[in-house]
């Protein structure tokens, strides 16, 4: 059931949690520059967890604040000081926080005194229409196979279980390949899947590194994505350079760097 609408707002930054079937009002707050922005449509179109808090001025929403149970936080509209002091309080026992949002004048200082460091993370993008990934070859003694709610619930994957929350819910709303070798995962990747875009992410398991596995199951993603339509991004923090290179090698282009604000909440 939707929550009511607040009372039209104060110049202060009066966040208010937002009722799920609200969310999609807040899709316009991002344009469509904003990084990680399948992430942000992910989350308002129910197919990863997440929460959202919203300033509102005359019944309208003017800035928000989505946060998934991973540690990606989307920040868009009307920010200040306030709203990150808001928004600080509002993610007190999230753990790690990863939150990214539009640069302006300011941002980075409003950041700061809230308690977030700023940082810089890197989008990359293709840019050649009708580009197809490579199909890397598969090393010997493994096995390419589409992720299914049973792999999912046994993989070591942090990042890809905080993300995208129960199997149940993965085997729904996302599509990943593994790479797996004597009935063990070795690497896994994953699309977040949403405004029609992929956002690739990889795990390689510690006992299988330095083989080159990411490549060959973010390339399995990444020509998944491009037969059904979708087009491919990928983002990394600016010093990750293992990172940038494969997403150079799946063809990407870096489109921009944005400004991230991290914190232990």
């Amino acid at each position: 059931m939707s929550a009511a609408l607040p009372a039209p707002a104060t110049d202060r930054a009066q966040l208010v949690e937002v009722a799920a079937a609200d969310l999609p009002r807040l899709a316009s707050l991002f344009g469509p520059d904003y990084p990680n922005l399948a992430f942000v449509h992910a989350v308002v179109d129910g197919a990863i967890p997440g929460r959202a808090w919203a300033h509102f001025r005359d019944g309208t929403p003017v800035a928000c604040l989505i946060a998934t149970t991973a540690p990606f936080c989307f920040a868009a509209g009307e920010l200040s000081p306030a709203f990150f002091a808001e928004a600080r309080r509002l993610l007190a026992g999230h753990g790690e926080v990863q939150l990214v949002h539009v640069p302006g004048p300011g941002t980075d200082a409003w950041a700061a005194q809230a308690g977030f460091t700023v940082g810089r993370r890197l989008h990359h993008t293709r840019t050649r229409a009708g580009f197809v990934a490579p199909e890397p070859a598969v090393p010997d003694g493994y096995a390419l196979v589409r992720i299914d709610a049973e792999t999912f619930s046994g993989l070591e994957s942090p990042m890809a279980r905080s993300i995208f929350g129960t199997a149940a819910r993965y085997a729904e709303h996302a599509v990943g390949f593994a790479l797996v070798k004597d009935g063990q995962v070795a690497a896994d990747a994953h699309g977040v899947i949403g405004g029609g875009l992929i956002e690739l992410g990889a795990h390689t398991h510690p006992d299988h590194r330095r083989k080159g596995l990411a490549f060959v199951v973010l390339a399995a993603v990444d020509r998944w994505g491009g037969a059904q339509g979708l087009r491919t991004v990928t983002s990394c923090h600016a010093d990750k350079t293992p990172s940038v290179a494969l997403s150079r090698r799946l063809g990407l282009t870096e489109e921009f760097s944005y400004p991230i604000a991290h914190a232990t909440c």
